[in-house]
């Protein structure tokens, strides 16, 4: 059976826009099939002083169970160079990987909160999950995701970058 599967991408350390092309490959090869990708957008680091962001979201249908899916995921940001850190601080990154949405699923557990649990005050996030699907609905609120951006007070500034992106 096919799940849905929202991710969002991000990256702030090298090539920015190759980390994000390298990293939708390698969800290609080794979650499903990738039927979605949002713009890139350019924004900056939040929560920590570092250099800016290119963010983007992708829509895949896996047929990946929730917690087998977070290993794969963990293991491409390990692949692509991320480095773990034992504090709970953010810091810049190559490459990061959120599972922002599976199906309608609520799901509480030690290794995986869906949905992620700050995306709803991430106009970063909201703004390329609506690009992708304006008709997405919050499992837990049960409010649209458009909503949700109306909600949001925050005075960033989303730069958006056409992502052309074609398997290699």
């Amino acid at each position: 059976m096919q799940s849905t599967v929202y991710f969002s991408l991000g990256s702030n350390l090298g090539d920015r826009y190759l980390n994000l092309s390298e990293c939708i490959s390698l969800i290609d090869e080794n979650v499903g099939e990738i039927k979605t990708i949002s713009s890139i957008y350019k924004n900056s680091a939040q929560g920590f002083i570092g250099d800016y962001f290119y963010n983007c979201c992708v829509k895949v249908l896996t047929s990946h169970k929730p917690l087998e899916l977070i290993d794969i995921i963990l293991s491409i940001e390990k692949t692509m160079g991320r480095k773990t850190s034992n504090t709970q601080k953010y810091e810049s990154r190559n490459i990061d990987i959120d599972i922002i949405l599976y199906d309608d699923l609520v799901i509480d557990d030690n290794k995986l909160i869906v949905p992620h649990p700050r995306y709803i005050n991430r106009s970063f996030v909201l703004v390329p999950l609506i690009e992708i699907d304006d008709k997405l609905v919050d499992p837990i609120s049960k409010t649209m995701i458009k909503e949700l951006l109306d909600k949001i007070n925050s005075d960033e500034i989303l730069d958006k970058i056409k992502f052309t992106y074609s398997k290699a």
